[in-house]
């Protein structure tokens, strides 16, 4: 099943889900206008298909005194078996602070996303890579502050049209004196 497949009320039954995954299915029957057993049949078919994969909930790290953010590029070595990726991608699966692995295009064979309670969580993990033997050099970017997070997929309503006293000037001159700059320095 994809997208095509989808109809509204689908569509709407995952952007209510997105929302509020402990919505029931009666309260989700009454957001789109179906009957709650209706309703349980198309959860029950978004899941068979492979669309919906679950029901989770969003939790605080910093109050659960994992406060590091990181994101790892890791490269490997160019004779790198495909055994030794499939360990590599194992180890990263198995390890409790990653949270996200991905292969890129570029120098990079992954790149991920770690959330942990010390730096020390994180240079033990990079340690662990490069005793693998396969892991050619690993690039650590700490994150300074989360300015905001995303659930990992949505179906976003439109964005509606920006009132004409919230679009941003267009004139260098009008751009400097929002963000603070002197104007007469852009005009040289």
């Amino acid at each position: 099943m994809s997208i095509e497949d989808l109809d509204e009320v689908d569509i709407k039954l995952l952007r209510a889900l997105t929302a509020d995954g402990r919505a029931s299915a009666a309260a989700l029957a009454q957001r789109v206008g179906l009957t709650r057993q209706t309703v349980a049949d198309r959860l029950e078919r978004l899941k068979n298909d492979g669309i919906l994969l679950g029901y989770t909930v969003r939790l605080d790290p910093d109050k659960l005194g994992q406060p590091i953010r990181a994101f790892l590029a890791i490269t490997l070595m160019p004779a790198c078996s495909t055994e030794a990726e499939a360990s590599v991608i194992q180890m990263l699966k198995c390890n409790a602070w990653v949270q996200e692995c991905y292969r890129v295009t570029g120098d990079d064979y992954f790149h991920i996303r770690v959330i942990a309670p010390d730096l020390a969580a994180v240079r033990e993990l990079v340690l662990d890579l490069r005793e693998t033997g396969v892991v050619q050099s690993t690039r650590t970017t700490l994150a300074l502050e989360t300015l905001f997070e995303k659930s990992p997929l949505g179906f976003p309503e439109p964005l509606p049209e920006p009132a004409p006293s919230q679009a941003l000037p267009t004139a260098p001159a009008q751009r400097a004196e929002l963000f603070g700059h002197s104007s007469s320095r852009l005009e040289e």
